[in-house]
C-alpha cells in the first residue's frame, strides 16, 4: 500500500474532524444567537462608528466596540474556528432594519472581534492594492452584462465542495438576502476525509500532496496566472486544502488554456475519489437571511445549490463575503500551497475599500472581478 506523504499523520483526532450526521438538523450546535440586548449594542457601535467620520476601511475593534461579553463571545467563535469544529453562525439580524452602509459597518464590526485581520482583493499581477476587500455574490444576469463570460460566482449555478482558494484563514459570509428558492449551503470537515483517504486510499492523499498545474484567470483581458502547487498541505501535522476544482482541471466556461497538461488518471481518480469522500460526510447548513457564517477555510469545505431569485418580490440571493485571518491564533499556511498572501493583508486602512451595493454596480465589472471568482461561495 502507499505511504501517507512525510510528516502527515496516521489520523486525526479532535472536534475538527466531525461527520455531519453530528450537525444534521442540530443548528443548536452552531448557532450564537444574538439578543435584543446584543442588537442595541451592535446598533450603538455603528453609530459610534459613523460619528467619527473616517472611511470604512478603519473599522475595527477599536472603533466598532462592543461590551466585553458580547465581544467575548465573537472570540470564542475565534477558538472554534481553529481549536473546535470550525465554523459557527451568528443569527437574529434582520437586515431589513438596517441602511445599505450600516449592513457592512455591521459585518466588518462583528467580523473584526472574530478576528484581527480582513484581505483585501489584491490581483498580485497588476500590482494594484486599491480593489475591494468585501466582495458581493449574486446572479448578475446576462441581460445585465451582454456579451460577457459570466464566472460560476456569478450565475445560479449549483457549486461543487471547494474551499475560497488562496482566500486565507477564515471565509465570513453574511445572508443579506435569501434567493426565493434553492442556494442552499453545505459543509463538510476536510479532516473526516482525510481520516478515510488516510486508512483506505493513502495514495489519494499522496496524489494530492504533489504540485499539480493551476490557471487562475487576472483582471488583464484574457490573462492568466499559472502556478504549479499542491491543493493538500501540511504544517506540524496539521493537514489544510487549497482548492477549486476549475484552477486545475477547467470550467465549461472558462476552460484551461491549451499549454496546461490534461490530468493525469491518477489525478482524476484522485479528484473522484477526494470529492465523493466529502460529500459522504457533509451536511446542509441550516442557514436564514441575516446570518453571518464563519468558516475555517483550510479544514472546512463548503458547496451550495443552484438557486431561482425572484427580483419582484425581493427574493434575490445576495450575500456578502469577507476574508479573514487573526494575528494571534489562524494557522500558518503549509508552503506546498504556495500561497503567498502578503498583500491580501497588508493594505492601509485608508486604502481598504468596503463598498456597498450601490457602490458595488458603479464600478466597472473588470475592475471587481479577480482572479479568486471561480471559488467562493
Amino acid at each position: 500500500m502507499c505511504a501517507l506523504p512525510f510528516g502527515f499523520p496516521q489520523r486525526l483526532e479532535g472536534p475538527m474532524a466531525w461527520d455531519g450526521n453530528k450537525f444534521r438538523d442540530k443548528p443548536e450546535l452552531y448557532v450564537e444567537p444574538l439578543s435584543k440586548l446584543d442588537l442595541s449594542e451592535v446598533e450603538q457601535a455603528i453609530a459610534h462608528f459613523k460619528a467619527l467620520g473616517l472611511s470604512r476601511g478603519f473599522i475595527s475593534r477599536a472603533t466598532f466596540p462592543l461590551t466585553e461579553g458580547l465581544s467575548g463571545r465573537l472570540r470564542k467563535i475565534n477558538d472554534i474556528l481553529h481549536n473546535g469544529h470550525g465554523f459557527h453562525v451568528l443569527r437574529g439580524i434582520d437586515p431589513s432594519q438596517y441602511s445599505e452602509e450600516d449592513h457592512i459597518i455591521l459585518f466588518a464590526g462583528l467580523a473584526s472581534h472574530v478576528a484581527s485581520d480582513r484581505a483585501g482583493l489584491v490581483d498580485a499581477y497588476l500590482k494594484d492594492d486599491n480593489l475591494p476587500h468585501l466582495d458581493h455574490i449574486r446572479y448578475e444576469r446576462e441581460s445585465e452584462v451582454p456579451g460577457v463570460n459570466l464566472r460560476p460566482t456569478e450565475l445560479p449555478v449549483a457549486m461543487d465542495f471547494h474551499t475560497d482558494a488562496d482566500g486565507g484563514n477564515i471565509l465570513a459570509l453574511f445572508i443579506e438576502k435569501s434567493a426565493k428558492s434553492g442556494g442552499e449551503q453545505y459543509l463538510s470537515s476536510f479532516w473526516c476525509a482525510y481520516n478515510d483517504l488516510a486508512r483506505d486510499r493513502p495514495e489519494v492523499l499522496a496524489e494530492l500532496a504533489k504540485e499539480w498545474h493551476w490557471e487562475k484567470p487576472t483582471r488583464e483581458q484574457g490573462g492568466i496566472a499559472t502556478y504549479r502547487r499542491a491543493i493538500v498541505g501540511q504544517v506540524e501535522g496539521k493537514p489544510e486544502i487549497n482548492f477549486g476544482k476549475s484552477f486545475v482541471a477547467g470550467h465549461p466556461n472558462y476552460p484551461l488554456s491549451a499549454e496546461a497538461p490534461p490530468l493525469t488518471t491518477s489525478q482524476e481518480v484522485a479528484l473522484n475519489i477526494l470529492m465523493d469522500t466529502v460529500r459522504n460526510h457533509c451536511f446542509q447548513l441550516d442557514t436564514r437571511r441575516g446570518d453571518i457564517l464563519l468558516v475555517n477555510n483550510l479544514s472546512v469545505m463548503h458547496a451550495r445549490n443552484a438557486f431561482v431569485d425572484d427580483a419582484e418580490h425581493d427574493n434575490s440571493r445576495h450575500v456578502l463575503r469577507l476574508w479573514l485571518k487573526d494575528n494571534m491564533t489562524s494557522w500558518p499556511i503549509a508552503d506546498s500551497l504556495k500561497y503567498d498572501g502578503k498583500q491580501l493583508w497588508n493594505v492601509a486602512p485608508a486604502s481598504q475599500t468596503l463598498f456597498t451595493m450601490t457602490e458595488w454596480d458603479a464600478i466597472p465589472r473588470a475592475t471587481r472581478v479577480t482572479d479568486t471568482s471561480f471559488s467562493h461561495d
